[in-house]
């Protein structure tokens, strides 16, 4: 399916309100053609050297700038506004005075609808928001809890003709559960103790057999049970998924975290075949990427962003990447979408009879979140939000540093190469780059 929109819901802490806007990315990311896009591109790198600096130059210089973009300034009207019940409790009104962070929203229909919308609140209850129709719907099945602000959500296809698809989704950080005081059997592999190990932290909406019901699925086996007299337990975290095998096989990495220190304590990852509902350990390393990777069918390859930092977009081939668990899958492609500069400096002497009293700026960007949506045919739209500080001094007198948030939209491109370049490669096209503001009172919940 090739979508025309994208999704972005921001939190206000005013209003106690969910935003979500819908954007159109033929008039705000893309180019009306590839070569358009290229020849765009072009005339950017020899007017801005691409943002980039040159290792040539002397450090006392000035680097370049960043390529400018333009702000995605108004933002549209919102198409709908979510809201946390008010119980009318003056004591509970003062302890949720900001939108709830484990609200959830995502696709209900990925493959064939880009506005059929599910909201998810911290306790579980949902509603679909038809964006198309403009209506809502309350008939919507309950989680049996929250799941959380970043579920990982998967949609698998049917497996026959006809068929509709199903949508899966985990919780993105597990805690250790904790073990039964009274249960001294050891482990034994039973259909009994299967069923025990199904919990509300993986779930799947079958459109086909029971619409109405989320259905339980197997807890992943990466997560170990901690004793009842242990105060601290691991948290799990999913770092990045795919769904390979033409949507038989979902493929998850995970990393332990103790919970209250810092440093991952093990990564790895496992399959879960969606037919038998089984899991198996597919090696003690992790998927080189963050988030999620999306299978392109034009290009027999997955398409995701880089597991480190500025988390450029990147290709993989994972068809086959499950049989060796000795060798973990590599990226064949990594191509820039977008990298800030770590930092910028300036001085300026504010009198010339005072040398030494010198006005100094620095501007710093920091990462805070990422995401890709797949828009269908090889195209893609990335989300970097970041923080940007910028400090001023004279001396040993410093400023409050002034804080400014805002998100870069991307709209990106991967296509075959042309002939006569590398046989079989691929390679990326960056169409637009927008800024979206992002107030002091807003953060960002989701883009999909």
């Amino acid at each position: 399916m090739n979508r025309r929109f994208v999704n972005l819901v921001l939190g206000d802490y005013n209003t106690r309100m969910h935003s979500l806007f819908r954007l159109d990315v033929a008039k705000h990311l893309f180019y009306p053609s590839t070569a358009q896009a290229e020849a765009a591109n072009a005339k950017q790198q020899e007017t801005n050297n691409n943002g980039g600096g040159d290792a040539d130059k002397p450090p006392t210089m000035k680097w370049p700038k960043p390529p400018r973009m333009k702000w995605l300034r108004p933002l549209p009207k919102p198409s709908m506004r979510f809201f946390t019940f008010d119980a009318g409790d003056d004591e509970q009104r003062r302890r949720h005075t900001w939108p709830s962070y484990d609200d959830a929203f995502m696709l209900l229909r990925p493959n064939s609808s880009d506005g059929t919308i599910l909201h998810a609140t911290d306790g579980g209850r949902t509603v679909i928001f038809d964006a198309d129709a403009n209506a809502i719907s309350a008939t919507a099945p309950f989680f049996d809890t929250g799941m959380g602000g970043g579920p990982v959500v998967f949609s698998v296809p049917g497996a026959d003709a006809g068929e509709k698809e199903s949508l899966y989704v985990m919780r993105s950080t597990i805690p250790s559960p904790v073990r039964d005081r009274y249960s001294c059997h050891p482990h034994k592999n039973t259909d009994d103790e299967e069923e025990d190990r199904c919990s509300d932290e993986f779930v799947v909406l079958d459109m086909n057999k029971q619409p109405y019901k989320w259905q339980h699925l197997p807890r992943p086996p990466f997560i170990v049970e901690k004793e009842p007299y242990e105060r601290v337990g691991l948290h799990f975290s999913i770092t990045s998924s795919a769904v390979i095998d033409g949507g038989r096989t979902i493929v998850v990495s995970s990393s332990d975290k103790s919970k209250g220190h810092y440093g991952s304590v093990g990564e790895f990852t496992h399959c879960f075949d969606t037919a038998t509902r089984k899991w198996r350990h597919a090696g003690d390393w992790g998927l080189p990427f963050s988030g999620r990777a999306e299978y392109v069918p034009e290009l027999n390859t997955w398409i995701g962003l880089s597991s480190t930092s500025p988390h450029h977009l990147c290709a993989i081939d994972l068809s086959s990447a499950m049989d060796d668990p000795s060798r973990a899958p590599t990226p064949h492609h990594v191509w820039d979408d977008f990298t800030p500069p770590e930092y910028e400096e300036s001085e300026v002497v504010l009198n010339r009879r005072y040398p030494d009293y010198v006005l100094q700026r620095l501007t710093t960007w920091r990462p805070s979140e990422h995401s890709l949506v797949n828009l269908g045919s090889g195209r893609f739209c990335t989300l970097k939000v970041f923080d940007i500080s910028r400090i001023e001094w004279i001396r040993f007198e410093e400023d409050w540093p002034d804080v400014e948030v805002f998100a870069v939209l991307t709209g990106v491109e991967v296509v075959r190469c042309h002939d006569g370049e590398e046989e079989g490669g691929l390679r990326m096209v960056k169409h637009k780059t927008k800024r979206c503001p992002i107030t002091r009172n807003s953060r960002t919940q989701w883009l999909f």
